[in-house]
């Protein structure tokens, strides 16, 4: 019941940046009406798909049934030791909603730091592909997860201990690949960091630029680690499990992204200079 809150959650949101992204469609914005219809079909689709596969009963049989030593190896050095009810802050339904959320906010904020009056087209442009975007992340995610019924390391690693926990979802306990928490965080701030770093370059100069286009990769992409890290110390996933959710929400927010940069905004060197607060602040 919670994944079904949480889809129904994002397919609202989804559907209402739809209506007002077709409503402000023109022939000068980025995407056209039938290139929005198109997105928004797509990832409703896939986070339909998603929901669906993901629960599935006791008959089947894991694709991927346990880790590799390797991965039973890291797993205990990562993770610690294993006891029942073991969690952190981020171990449950809202923890996953954490990070794109708060990035959604700083996405927001970068685009409203764009000048020339062109803030509207890049707000409502953002807030659809990031929305429909993460919505097709989690489709896929779930769909793999569906597929491959991979246990998480709790059941694989500790039977007995997790045995003594009666509260057990098998559905949710067979959902180890790939890490969900992971594909959004690395999504949310991939997507940031790409619209940040174009900001950066428009309204900074070319050495302002050069030295500080480290810090927001930096800050963004170790916080999503940090998610990644926190569902191996939960013994909810393998750091394969990780390490393949980042890839998936980093390669969906490089193509929801570059739906709607199409057009370079012209530079105007009179508006660049040390602005770095300014832009500080989206972080």
């Amino acid at each position: 019941m919670k994944k079904i809150r949480v889809y129904s959650l994002q397919l609202v949101l989804c559907i209402l940046l739809f209506c007002a992204q077709s409503l402000l469609a023109s022939e000068d914005e980025y995407l056209s009406s039938t290139e929005i219809t198109a997105i928004s079909a797509v990832s409703f689709t896939l986070g339909a798909a998603g929901l669906w596969a993901i629960d599935f009963d006791s008959s089947r049989s894991p694709v991927i049934s346990g880790p590799a030593p390797w991965e039973e190896s890291i797993q205990r050095f990562l993770g610690g030791r294993y006891y029942p009810g073991k969690t952190n802050w981020l171990d449950h339904s809202f923890g996953s909603a954490i990070t794109p959320i708060v990035m959604g906010g700083f996405l927001l904020g970068a685009d409203i730091s764009w000048p020339r009056n062109e803030r509207a087209k890049d707000v409502w442009q953002d807030m659809f592909l990031y929305g429909t975007g993460l919505l097709a992340t989690k489709g896929i995610t779930g769909i793999t997860k569906g597929f491959f019924a991979r246990p998480r390391p709790m059941v694989a690693l500790e039977p007995e201990l997790y045995n003594r926990n009666n509260n057990h979802d098998y559905s949710e306990d067979r959902v180890s690949f790939f890490s969900g928490h992971t594909s959004s965080a690395f999504f949310s701030t991939a997507f940031l960091n790409m619209r940040i770093r174009q900001v950066m370059r428009q309204e900074m100069t070319a050495s302002d630029y050069n030295a500080w286009n480290w810090l927001p990769p930096t800050v963004l992409f170790g916080w999503a680690s940090y998610v990644g890290y926190s569902r191996i110390d939960a013994y909810k996933h393998y750091i394969t499990d990780v390490i393949f959710g980042a890839l998936a929400g980093w390669l969906m927010a490089e193509i929801f992204y570059h739906f709607g940069d199409s057009i370079e905004k012209p530079q105007d060197s009179s508006s660049k200079g040390r602005i770095l607060f300014k832009i500080g602040f989206s972080f």
